[in-house]
This record gives C-alpha cells, sequence and structure tokens, in this order.
C-alpha cells in the first residue's frame, strides 16, 4: 500500500503548494489527524467507489433499508454539530474583531483553526446522506448534484484546513454551518411525517425555501470571494479564494438548475 500513499501524498502535496507556493498560510495544521493528502484522498475514493458499487448491489434486489433509529441519532446530531459550529464561529470572528473582509491572518496562532479542523471533519460525517439515499434505494436524489457537493466541499475545506485556515474562513463556516443547522432538521422533521399506509412523507411547505436559503448562501460567498480578490487583500492567498469562487459558482448554477426543475415546472395541461 506505501507505494499508493506515496503517489497521494506527491500530488496533493502539489496542490497545496499551488494553493500556497510561498508557504506564507502554511505550517500550524501540519501533522493534524486526518489532513495528510493520504487520509483525504483515500476517503474520497472510498466515497466514490461506495457510491457506484453500493448502487450496483443494491439494484441487484437488495430491499430497501430504512435504518429510522440510525437516521434519528444522525440528524439529531448533526443539528447540534452545525448549529456550535455556527455560533462558535461567529463568537470568534466577534472576539477577534473580524469584518466582511481582509481580516488579520495569523499563521503561527490562528483563533479559527481548531474550528476549521472540526468543520473538515464534519464533511466526513456528512457522507452518512449518501449512505442513507444508497440503503434506502433513493435512486432520484442520487444526483449528480449530490455527490459532486459532497466531494468536492470536502476536499475544499481539506484544503482550508492545511492553508487558509485563519481570516475570512469563518464566513463560510457560519453560512454553511447555519444552512446545514436547518436542513437536517428540516431531514428529521420528513422523518416523522410518514403516512403509514403508503410510507411517503407529506410535504413540508418551506422545502423550497431551503433550496433559495441554500443559493443565497451562494450568492453571499460568491460576493466575498469576488471581493477579495478585487481588492487585491494582502492577508489571503490568492488561489483558494480563485478556486472559492469558481466553486461556489459551479454550486449556484447546479442548486438553481434544481429549484427551476423540482419546484417551477408548468403543471401538465389534460385534454
Amino acid at each position: 500500500m506505501e507505494p499508493y500513499f506515496n503517489i497521494l501524498d506527491r500530488y496533493g502535496t502539489k496542490l497545496l503548494h499551488v494553493v500556497d507556493p510561498d508557504n506564507q498560510f502554511t505550517g500550524y495544521t501540519k501533522g493534524w489527524p486526518l489532513t495528510e493528502p493520504r487520509t483525504a484522498l483515500t476517503i474520497v475514493l472510498a466515497y466514490i467507489i461506495f457510491v457506484v458499487i453500493g448502487s450496483a448491489l443494491m439494484k441487484l434486489g437488495v430491499p430497501a433499508m430504512d435504518l429510522y433509529a440510525i437516521k434519528f441519532v444522525y440528524n439529531v446530531s448533526q443539528i447540534f454539530l452545525c448549529a456550535y459550529m455556527t455560533i462558535e464561529a461567529i463568537m470568534i470572528a466577534h472576539r477577534n474583531n473580524y469584518g466582511s473582509l481582509c481580516n488579520n491572518y495569523i499563521q503561527d496562532d490562528p483563533p479559527m483553526a481548531n474550528l476549521v479542523w472540526l468543520f473538515y471533519v464534519s464533511k466526513m460525517w456528512d457522507f452518512w446522506d449518501t449512505f442513507f439515499i444508497v440503503t434506502g434505494k433513493k435512486w432520484r436524489q442520487l444526483s449528480f448534484l449530490h455527490v459532486y457537493h459532497h466531494v468536492t466541499v470536502f476536499l475544499c475545506y481539506w484544503i482550508n484546513v492545511n492553508t487558509q485556515y485563519d481570516g475570512e474562513v469563518y464566513l463560510s463556516i457560519v453560512l454553511n454551518g447555519f444552512i446545514h443547522t436547518v436542513m437536517y432538521t428540516y431531514y428529521f422533521i420528513c422523518m416523522h411525517t410518514k403516512v403509514p399506509e403508503t410510507g411517503k412523507s407529506l410535504p413540508i411547505w418551506w422545502k423550497s425555501s431551503l433550496t433559495s436559503m441554500q443559493m443565497i448562501q451562494f450568492i453571499i460567498m460568491t460576493s466575498q470571494a469576488s471581493s477579495l480578490l478585487l481588492t487585491g487583500c494582502k492577508e489571503i492567498s490568492v488561489v483558494p479564494y480563485q478556486i472559492y469562487f469558481m466553486y461556489t459558482i459551479s454550486l449556484l448554477l447546479l442548486f438553481a438548475h434544481f429549484f427551476v426543475t423540482s419546484y417551477m415546472k408548468r403543471p401538465e395541461i389534460k385534454e
């Protein structure tokens, strides 16, 4: 396995070097658990393999599984974890007088580093969403958007936990943590609105509002990234925010497409 791990480390290290070629924003978190390239990239590969092989196996005739007890604990844990990370990010930002743009970046003793690491690790916990979709055979939910979002957000915060782990990153944690608190509250409610006769959940009126909130989140993130790039802030590494800008644009477009196809379809006219 060592040659395999060496390849992952080599390519992961090259990526981090592209992101921060002069090591101005890197170093404090080196050696922290789960931050090595071999670990992060292996997790991503394992996730993709599970999606492909797990889906294929379930489609061979394995009955769908509900897993109510596990989902109950999972959703509750996510509500509390995401709420905690949101509040903690706000408190750290308040204590350190962070504003909306170009905050002081402390490489050697960063106030945000521990929370960024926790947020990164929480993105592994999010992979349970896919496990429940596959084992429940909810194929409509296993979309390109779902898999793309889970893989890329994990990799983006892996970059963040290795470099650019202070300052501006607080805003994305506040926004994403809050949205996920609302989202897992929605999932938890859905678990308890099922009609026994049909096994289907009753529609929740604010479902489309959740997608709207997600799109607003991406608009704010895109605005933050573009403002930092245009103002030439010296407290950031440019490359991560170029990636951040393009990534949030891609998510905004994908979620907008989902919103249109899911909530704005014209009703069919019956003759």
